[in-house]
Parts: structure tokens; sequence; C-alpha cells
């Protein structure tokens, strides 16, 4: 490879120049490593090349679908299924919902979600993250795509259309967006995102017809350079707090020539946070909401803010009792901020919920927000709901037995706990907990022989789950 250094202006570093070409080199090697181990149907390294690949370059699309290939090839090639395969399916669905998605990092998020992927391409859990994830990193493409794989195999799949309808949306794909929000609508006629949009989107799609100037020679006769290298800029991914402030900057006087431009005032708030300037972030989507106090996105965001602020309040105070246990004002401080937090995840979760009532997730959600307030009718109510979601209904089920078990309500318990217990395989925490519930109450009604048996089968995993040895040899 030879540079000519002379050629370069005098404000490039020759250096860098040198890396970048060295770096780029060594990412195409990786790319041409892994389609000659996929050839060769060494999977394994195929991957491992693919997403080395993808760590340098993770806006490209291309690769992504090539990898998504192999790893369907190679899960094409060990056939399987029955009992198993079931079993694992379920386990990696579990594994991909426990994937935080990390809002100042997206790309560990997508890494993560890649790892657990090329054990099952097709985990629709782990490709709505990944999804999620690469819209946060204004990986738009990649977003999108990831969206179309789990519709591919759930066609009827609200959250990837709704997701993949506010991705399209944010890119200006209107007409696509809008097919994603009608097919929404169709599925749920009661969604009011869904709704919302199938009225504001064909509204935008006029105004930039207007805009753009169609009748008169079409967008591209509108545009000069410098507003082509604006959008190219826009479109720039911002890494560090003083990028994402130099953004801010450029941003404010579009919202000052038009103070109705939410999308614009959402897109600042989220910059601030980038900034880490939580307060300026709230500001900004208080402005969008007084601006359209029918802005949904607005007003999630707002609450997203809010709840990380108490969470990250809350841990802070727990880490300070875990140092000072018998400190009796650290004590009575936490006590005072998880009901503050609980107080507003209530409000949160209900308003989220009354705007999408057939997100289950969310209902799960609230139901376990009741459950932890001790407004156990509520929490049913939220919890029966929340069993649609094939994703949380083990989960659900968990919590109805332990709503019911406080109502004393046991006969309606064990069958919610039971119903649980049918999905789960293997012996993980959630199936330990529904077990040992289920012990509990067969011993205080006497049923010494179901209780053994319940409380035998989480001590052949977990000697030491909670009391469950006294408890068998209480029983013996």
């Amino acid at each position: 490879m030879s540079i000519d250094f002379t050629a370069l202006p005098s404000t490039v570093d020759p250096s860098q120049v040198l890396f970048s070409g060295l770096v780029h080199m060594a990412d195409a090697k990786l790319l041409e490593k892994a389609r000659d181990c996929v050839k060769k149907k060494n999977y394994v390294y195929a991957f491992v090349n693919f997403i080395n690949h993808l760590k340098m370059t993770p806006g490209d699309l291309a690769a992504r679908k090539e990898l998504r290939e192999a790893e369907r090839a190679q899960k094409k090639a060990a056939g399987g299924g029955g009992f198993m395969a079931g079993a694992k399916k379920k386990m990696l669905e579990m594994k991909a919902m426990g994937i935080m998605l990390s809002t100042k990092d997206p790309e560990k998020t997508m890494h993560a979600c890649e790892e657990l992927l090329q054990e099952d391409p097709d985990n629709s859990a782990a490709l709505l993250k990944l999804g999620e994830a690469a819209s946060h990193a204004k990986l738009n493409e990649v977003a999108i795509q990831a969206f179309e794989d789990v519709l591919a195999t759930d066609k009827e799949n609200k959250h990837a259309l709704r997701l993949m309808g506010r991705v399209l949306y944010a890119i200006e794909n209107h007409e696509r967006a809008l097919k994603c929000f009608q097919k929404l609508a169709k599925l749920d006629p009661k969604d009011k995102e869904a709704d919302d949009q199938c009225r504001n989107i064909p509204a935008s799609m006029t105004a930039k017809k207007v805009k753009e100037g169609v009748d008169k020679g079409g967008y591209q006769n509108l545009i000069d350079k410098s507003q082509a290298q604006a959008l190219e800029k826009a479109n720039k991914r911002v890494r560090t707090p003083e990028e994402a402030l130099e953004r801010i900057s450029e941003l404010e006087p579009v919202v000052e020539k038009n103070p109705k431009d939410t999308k614009t005032m959402r897109l600042i708030a989220e910059l601030y946070i980038k900034a880490e300037r939580v307060d300026d972030a709230i500001a900004w989507a208080d402005k969008a909401l007084a601006a359209d106090p029918n802005d949904f996105l607005a007003s999630e965001l707002k609450g997203d803010i809010l709840m990380q602020r108490l969470e990250a309040g809350l841990s802070k105070l727990e880490e300070a009792y875990r140092k000072t246990p018998g400190d009796e004002k650290v004590k009575a401080k936490l006590a005072k901020a998880k009901q503050e937090k609980l107080a507003f995840d209530l409000v949160e979760y209900r308003k989220r919920v009354d705007a999408h009532p057939t997100e289950y997730g969310l209902r799960y959600v609230l139901g376990k927000a009741y459950y932890d307030a001790e407004q156990y009718d509520e929490a049913i109510k939220e919890l029966q709901q929340a069993k649609n979601d094939a994703r949380k209904k083990a989960d659900a089920g968990y919590y109805l037995g332990q709503c019911f078990v406080k109502k004393k309500i046991y006969k309606l318990a064990l069958t919610e706990l039971q119903g649980a217990r049918e999905g789960l395989f293997e012996m993980d925490d959630l199936k330990k907990g529904i077990t040992y519930l289920m012990g509990r109450i067969y011993e205080q009604a006497g049923k010494k022989d179901e209780a053994n048996k319940a409380y035998s089968e989480i001590a052949e995993v977990d000697f030491g789950y909670k009391d469950v040895t006294k408890r068998l040899e209480a029983l013996s």
C-alpha cells in the first residue's frame, strides 16, 4: 500500500491517514476471512470474524445480512427439534430480555444481541433489542433490517411494527412508516399511537410535497450544497458530551424559526442526556409537550429521564446503606426514595398502558408496580392481561400467584403458579421461585407429599436455596 503524503493538505496528520488505511485493510481482511469460513462451513470462526468486523464497522448492513444468513445456515445444518429445542429457545428468549439497553453506548448492546443471535438468529427478543439499540446509535438501516427480520417470522408482531414505524418516520420515510402504523391500527384499533400516526403522517406527507416543490421539478432541484452538507452533519453519530453540545447549538436556531418543531425539540432533549445535563433534557421535553401536549414520544422521553434519575438516586442510597447498615437516617431516606419511585412508576406506566392498551409487556410492568404497592386487585387486573405476551407469561403468572396468596385465595394461586411453570424447562431463578411458593402453599394446606415433591425439585439443582433444606428435613 503506497500513500502520497505530499498530496495531503497541511492540516492532515500523515500518521493518522496511515493508521486509518491500516485499520481499513485489517477490517477488509476480517470480512474476507469470514466469507471464506462460511464457504468451508466453518461457522464458528466465520461468526468470530463477522462480529469483529461489525465492532469496527457497526453500520455495515450487508455484513450483518451475511452474518444472519450464515447463522441460519448453521441452524439448518444442526437440525434438531422436540423438547430440548423448545427448552433452549425459551432460555435464549429469557436471556435476550435480560440484555440491558444502553443509550450511552448502544453499540455495546448491539454486540450483546449479536452474540446471542449466533445461537438463534430468529430470536425475536434479541432482534427487537438489536433494532432499538441500532436506532439509538443512529444506524437506522440496521434497525429497520432487525425489525424486518422479526416480521419475517411473525407478521403481526406489534412491537416490531411500532418500532419500525417510529424509525421510518424519524428518517422521513413516511410512506413505509404509514404502512407500519396502518397495520398496527388494524391489529389493534384501540392503539392510540397508531391512530394518531395514521392521521399525522398523511398530513406530514402533504406538507412535505408542498415544501419540496414536487410539482416544480422535484426535491433535488431545491437542495443546494450547503443544505446537503447540513443533512450529512445531522446524521453524524454523536459520541461525546462536547459533540452533543455542539450539535445542540446548531439545532436551537431551528426551533427558534419553527417553535412547533417537536421532533427537533426531542432530539435536543436526547442530546442533553448524552451531554449529561439532565435538567436541560427535561426542560426541552417540556418544551415539546408545551408545543404539542399529545406528543407521546416527548412524554415517554421525559418519563424515561425522570425514572432513570429516581433509579440513580435509589442506587446511591442502597450503596450507602450497604456500607452503613445501622444508619437509621440513611434507612429512612432509602425507604422514602423507594416510595417516591414506586409512586412515579405507577403514574407513568398507567399513562403508557392507557396510550398502548395492547402492549402487554407494559401491563406486566404496571402490574408488578401495583403488586409492590400492595394494591393487589389492580395488580391482578394488569397481570392477567400481561399473560397475553408470551415473553411475560411466566413472570405474570408468578406475581398473580403471589397476589392470590396475599388475598388468601390459595386455589387460584396454585392454578396460576402451575400455569406459569408449564413453559419453563430449566430450573432457573423464576422456576425456583414459583416452585418454592407452591411448596409453601401445599405445606400450609397439610399436603406433605406435594410440598416434599416441590422442595425436592429445587434441592436437586440448588440445595442451598432459601430454607428448602430445613423444610425438607421437617417434612421427613
